[in-house]
């Protein structure tokens, strides 16, 4: 893994139920495909280093795991006021693949919190286009950041240029490196990812 830059004005938008699971270092795979206006062949990661920027839109719990579905209402009560956003994770992309077998979500359901429905959901729209399977090193800011939402920052696009960089100092894992290390171990032997 690389070492992290001392600032970045990149954001990844994602669930902020997900990122409640990231927190706590149950979900390690970003499972995506793109956002709706984003061209080309799906999911494209820009950067392997951006904040997270936790989204409300298109959540659902239907598409957790019944372990996880109160990660729902925690999100939201920690929700920003309207219209700004609290920036809590940074990710780290270390490792990906490309695939059309849908079937890698269950068999990577130690990975994630995602259910069925939400496979059969991802498997329907641009059913051509392959799922991005993303493993992440997390991070905590060491406080909370709350930005002001940009109209620029609207939409169903996976990245966010934010209007200033974000200094990245004083960062914390979610998991140690051996704790990391040992869950990555355990999800290569599974698939063959490929580092970032």
């Amino acid at each position: 893994m690389s070492r992290l830059p001392t600032a970045c004005d990149t954001a990844l938008k994602e669930w902020a139920t997900v990122l409640e699971a990231m927190a706590k270092g149950e979900q390690l795979l970003l499972i995506r495909k793109g956002g709706l206006i984003e061209p080309g062949t799906g999911f494209e990661l820009t950067t392997p280093v951006f904040l997270f920027y936790p989204t409300f839109e298109h959540q659902a719990v239907s598409y957790l795991r019944p372990p996880f579905t109160g990660y729902f209402d925690q999100a939201a009560a920690r929700r920003a006021p309207a219209g700004q956003v609290r920036i809590e994770l940074i990710g780290q992309a270390v490792a990906s693949l490309r695939s059309t077998d849908v079937s890698l979500i269950d068999r990577l359901a130690e990975f994630h919190i995602y259910n069925g429905a939400f496979a059969t959901q991802r498997l329907k729209w641009q059913p051509e286009t392959p799922l991005a399977f993303v493993a992440i090193r997390v991070f905590r800011v060491p406080e909370p950041r709350v930005l002001t939402v940009h109209p620029d920052y609207a939409g169903c696009t996976s990245w966010v240029a934010l209007k200033a960089p974000e200094p990245l100092s004083g960062l914390v894992p979610v998991l140690d490196d051996a704790a990391f290390a040992g869950r990555l171990a355990a999800l290569r032997r599974i698939v063959p990812l490929e580092p970032v």
